[in-house]
């Protein structure tokens, strides 16, 4: 475990991934550019708090300050024991990866995760012991490969590898616009049986999924960010404050204004 801090002056600097550790990098503070390896190529994007970048072994990513203003940042860097991940990946054959390679990932929204690392951070600098490490290291593996979103899938829905497959490419692009084609191309289906199938894995429609992620996202972002509410929707996948204000007043049952008001006089001493 590691904490890193990026000043003015800093440039970038490089995380390669021994044969037997699993990285995760999640930002505490400010936003950082993060550069790797993504399926076929190079990918660079944006690693905001609340978002997580997760790197399989022999991998390697770099970070470093966000153009143009390049302002500081933080990260906290957690390697997990390859070990522990096969381990239990051996005992829950039910679980939607067959190798751990398969749960890198450039950028995803996972605040339970970046929580955590956030948690074992403090422990490590409070004193935690060996036998908090390993039962950390135990937890982690458990949610890695069972992240707390992907229901089982009833009869007819999706495999666990077609549901792992869309929800995390829903969760590393849902401040974009996502298709129900390009969703049905994820799980290797024609637009019909995919949403027949995602809705009998769920319970959900595709959209309504998504739409929960997004405001799950926009929750969290208004009770950490300084962001205007607009910026926080558009960041959300809500390119119109309208349609923003509208969808989270459904979800939330408050205004996005009301909901940061909220949550700044309930952490105010």
């Amino acid at each position: 475990m590691e904490e890193r801090a990026a000043g003015h002056d800093s440039g970038t600097w490089t995380y390669q991934l021994p044969d037997q550790w699993f990285g995760i990098v999640t930002p505490i503070r400010g936003v950082c550019q993060i550069e790797g390896r993504e399926n076929r190529g190079w990918l660079r994007t944006t690693l905001r708090p609340g978002e997580v970048c997760r790197v399989a072994p022999n991998n390697l990513i770099r970070l470093g300050r966000t153009p143009p203003r390049r302002l500081p940042f933080e990260v906290v860097y957690v390697q997990l024991s390859v070990e522990v991940l096969q381990r239990a990946l051996e005992t829950h054959t039910t679980a939607p990866v067959r190798d751990v390679s398969e749960l890198q990932t450039l950028r995803a929204f996972d605040p339970h995760l970046a929580s955590m690392a956030q948690t074992l951070l403090h422990a490590r600098k409070t004193g935690a012991g060996e036998r908090y490490a390993l039962s950390a290291a135990h937890y982690l593996a458990e949610y890695l490969l069972h992240p707390r979103r992907d229901a089982s899938p009833h009869t007819g829905g999706l495999s666990p590898e077609q549901l792992q497959a869309v929800t995390t490419f829903m969760s590393a692009n849902f401040s974009s616009s996502i298709t129900l084609d390009q969703l049905a191309k994820e799980a290797g289906l024609s637009r019909y049986h995919f949403l027949r199938r995602f809705s009998a894995a769920t319970g959900k429609t595709p959209l309504q999924y998504l739409t929960e992620l997004r405001i799950e996202a926009a929750c969290y972002l208004l009770a950490v960010d300084t962001d205007p509410v607009s910026q926080v929707g558009r960041r959300c996948g809500f390119p119109n404050p309208e349609h923003f204000a509208r969808v989270f007043r459904k979800h939330v049952g408050c205004a996005p204004s009301q909901y940061r008001q909220q949550g700044q006089r309930a952490s105010s001493p």
